[in-house]
């Protein structure tokens, strides 16, 4: 899945949302972040993918494994609701 929002935080604060939004989905999907370059690489049981931050945008891509993919909509209103709420 892909979700893009445009924002007009600068690329630092953008940063730090993108850690936010990673730490408020983080424990409902087990995931780990680490960054790589401007992308916030995540890795999780069955979820795989990265935020990506610019300047004016930020990209997510999640990737859901077999299980998961059965809860793609509940998954991506709950990560939706998660970076509009950041980037409020």
């Amino acid at each position: 899945m892909r979700i893009r929002r445009r924002h007009n935080l600068g690329i630092e604060e953008a940063r730090n949302r993108a850690d936010r939004i990673a730490a408020d989905i983080g424990p409902q999907l087990s995931l780990r972040s680490n960054w790589q370059g401007d992308n916030l690489m995540v890795t999780g049981r069955g979820v795989s993918g990265h935020l990506k931050v610019a300047e004016d945008e930020i990209e997510v891509h999640v990737q859901l494994g077999f299980a998961l993919k059965l809860m793609e909509g509940p998954i991506r209103s709950f990560i939706e609701k998660a970076i509009d709420e950041e980037l409020a």
